[in-house]
């Protein structure tokens, strides 16, 4: 049987994309352990600034494997939770930002996948719902990070009535940052990923530690976190790197 996941480094990102076509890219058992464990090597890869994920198939991802009672959604590990939620929460929190290829539709918890990404960019004939309802089912797991993304009015719409929506519309709710024709992902990725590669690693983590952060915080706790970490990033090796180079008008060390 082919790997459900793929790994590789390619252009200064782990490229991790679901490889399960025959079953739509469901999140049976064994794609889910495979994927978590393709996070968490993508995070601590030190040639990696970047995760891309995306998948094989004209599906990104169907969802919860039905077939296998729930796969990885629904199993959880002894003592700890199930590897689906494992692999959105490393995504979610990984100091690398997180790229999304949506190159096919995606169902349930393949749109919860969808929203753990910090940049998505979706062909324009995808389509995409919260089918769980359908199912008798609710989406409960990616709501946690759905409802990050999405308003109420937009989520009791969509979530309520598990009605199916194109990528326009995605895009309209902040699902996906981007729409582009199929054969002009790898480019809008490729741009994005240009623009990533100018940026300090270190402060794309602190940049998305603040973005998880502040939004939850008090005026007063939010003000307190941010004066310190910009009073840090001034004075780590990388800002004074980064003000050095501006100031003679040349690239960063970590620029390419």
């Amino acid at each position: 049987m082919a790997d459900p996941i793929l790994y590789e480094l390619r252009g200064g990102a782990a490229w991790i994309t679901l490889n399960s076509p025959e079953n739509h890219n469901a999140l049976s058992l064994a794609l889910c352990v495979t994927l978590d464990e393709a996070v968490a090597r993508a995070a601590a890869e030190p040639a990696a600034r970047a995760i891309v994920l995306t998948g094989v198939g004209k599906t990104f991802c169907s969802g919860a494997d039905l077939k296998g009672g729930g796969g990885g959604a629904a199993r959880e590990r002894s003592g700890g939770r199930s590897p689906f939620v494992s692999a959105m929460q490393r995504l979610w929190e990984s100091p690398k930002p997180v790229l999304g290829r949506i190159q096919g539709n995606a169902w349930g918890g393949g749109v919860g996948l969808m929203a753990v990404c910090d940049i998505a960019v979706a062909a324009e004939g995808a389509r995409f719902g919260f089918t769980e309802v359908r199912l008798g089912l609710i989406p409960a797991i990616i709501s946690v990070f759905v409802l990050r993304k999405l308003g109420l009015a937009d989520a009791s719409r969509w979530m309520l009535t598990g009605d199916r929506f194109g990528a326009e519309q995605a895009r309209a709710m902040n699902l996906v940052s981007q729409v582009a024709p199929e054969a002009e992902l790898d480019a809008a990725i490729a741009a994005l990923l240009e623009s990533l590669m100018q940026c300090g690693p270190g402060a794309l983590g602190e940049c998305k530690r603040l973005l998880r952060t502040v939004p939850a915080l008090p005026l007063e706790q939010g003000l307190d976190f941010a004066e310190k970490k910009i009073g840090e990033l001034f004075a780590s090796d990388e800002g004074r790197e980064g003000v050095a180079a501006f100031a003679a008008k040349r690239k960063a060390a970590w620029a390419p």
